[in-house]
């Protein structure tokens, strides 16, 4: 488990109050395997804080480079702690996530580069969807 007083440094850093609510949520979205729904971090904070609360400090986290917000196709935002970068493969039958730490060769995004005429390419998010193994067995 990270030691609060690393996440109420990291909240300092960005330049946010280290508060109790806070520090819970990013505790929590940290401590994530996968990305979260908002229903899902206030569960998970144990009535640290409420919905209205979440939603405010979700977005000045990602506002601040702590978090990430994605979509993945669906019809709700998922929040992730930002960290080591990877990929997700996203179940079509059951909506599990999973992590991938793998990543594209350097080449590729040299491709991407020059098709799109850019001056350079400092990011990219990439999904993959499929049928996890679990519900291929219920098939």
């Amino acid at each position: 488990m990270e030691r609060i007083s690393t996440v109420a440094a990291d909240l300092r850093h960005a330049r946010l109050r280290a508060t109790r609510q806070r520090t819970s949520l990013l505790t929590v979205l940290r401590q994530a395997t996968a990305p979260l729904g908002v229903e899902a971090l206030v569960r998970q904070g144990r009535g640290a804080f409420d919905t209205a609360t979440a939603y405010r400090m979700l977005e000045a986290f990602v506002a601040a480079g702590l978090a990430r917000q994605m979509a993945f196709s669906q019809d709700r935002a998922l929040y992730e702690a930002v960290g080591t970068h990877h990929h997700h493969a996203t179940c079509r039958s059951c909506g599990k996530i999973v992590d991938i730490e793998a990543c594209l060769p350097r080449t590729l995004n040299e491709r991407v580069r020059n098709a799109a005429g850019f001056a350079s390419i400092d990011d990219h998010a990439l999904e993959f969807f499929g049928i996890c193994t679990s519900c291929a067995q219920k098939d």
